[in-house]
């Protein structure tokens, strides 16, 4: 049963490209930001089981929007379609290191964040005229997030909406299941919606009634967060030390990690 890892970047690669050289048997699915010019990260043939996108199904990703969606479905489309034998599919980001070669499971558990959050709430209730543009990240646009999370507080609602991380690992008919359950009508909800990506696939899990699926293990990744780095809102990066604990702690995947960090990581893992 085929691993395959669906990594979104917009910087180099050089440690999946060590990675995939290390592990021909796995496919590596990459969709790079459109606004990034392609041939600075892509390599020579002789990576075969190194896939990039081709122009038409890139996205030029905007931070914490729509767009982040529309790149996922097009490389979980890419890599469904590419290998019929592809089972197990892990969607990473290219700040993540692989700390598990091939992770597997026997069962049809879905490795993601899923849990109900009033606290992001607001984020799905309201379309917003800031979402998916540059001005999200801006003093006007962030004044907009405050408005609409006011706006939540005053205007109660008994409607559940759940929140999560972007990043699962899961196989392929759960995956298949979630893909062709999107409608347009799906997409244009959240077309508008702030950070839509820590919702989009934990709203198809509750649409197919698979939340029973989520794993009591979360998404296996470690991140960790640090409220005096950008007031706790983005990961801060990791040494090798805190990657030889997480992978002592059995996690799968670990974000973010700085390129060098990444080398050193990898070359102590080869040298074992």
């Amino acid at each position: 049963m085929n691993h395959s890892f669906l990594i979104l970047t917009h910087k180099p690669i050089e440690h999946i490209f060590y990675y995939a050289d290390l592990n021909k048997d796995i496919f590596f699915y990459v969709h790079v930001d459109k606004k990034i010019d392609i041939n600075k990260i892509e390599k020579e043939a002789r990576y075969g089981n190194v896939v990039f996108l081709n122009d038409q199904d890139r996205i030029n990703i905007s931070w914490a929007g729509f767009s982040m969606i529309q790149a996922t479905i097009n490389l979980i489309a890419y890599a469904l379609a590419h290998d019929k034998q592809n089972e197990y599919f892990h969607l990473i980001s290219g700040d993540d290191v692989v700390l598990h070669r091939a992770p597997s499971w026997n069962n049809s558990d879905i490795f993601i964040e899923c849990r109900e959050s009033k606290e992001h709430q607001y984020r799905m209730r309201f379309d917003t005229p800031h979402a998916d543009t540059k001005y999200q990240r801006k003093l006007l646009g962030k004044a907009l997030t405050q408005f609409y999370k006011k706006i939540d507080k005053i205007l109660p609602t008994q409607e559940k909406f759940y929140f999560g991380s972007q990043w699962f690992s899961i196989r392929r008919k759960e995956l298949e299941i979630l893909m062709n359950s999107i409608t347009e009508s799906d997409l244009n909800f959240f077309r508008k919606k702030l950070c839509p990506d820590e919702h989009f696939f934990q709203f198809l899990i509750i649409k197919n009634k698979m939340l029973d699926k989520v794993s009591v293990y979360g998404n296996k990744r470690f991140i960790k967060f640090d409220p005096n780095f950008q007031r706790g809102s983005s990961p801060i990066c990791l040494n090798t030390d805190q990657l030889s604990n997480a992978q002592k702690q059995n996690y799968w995947f670990a974000r973010k990690v700085e390129p060098q960090e990444m080398q050193k990581f990898y070359l102590n893992l080869n040298e074992m």
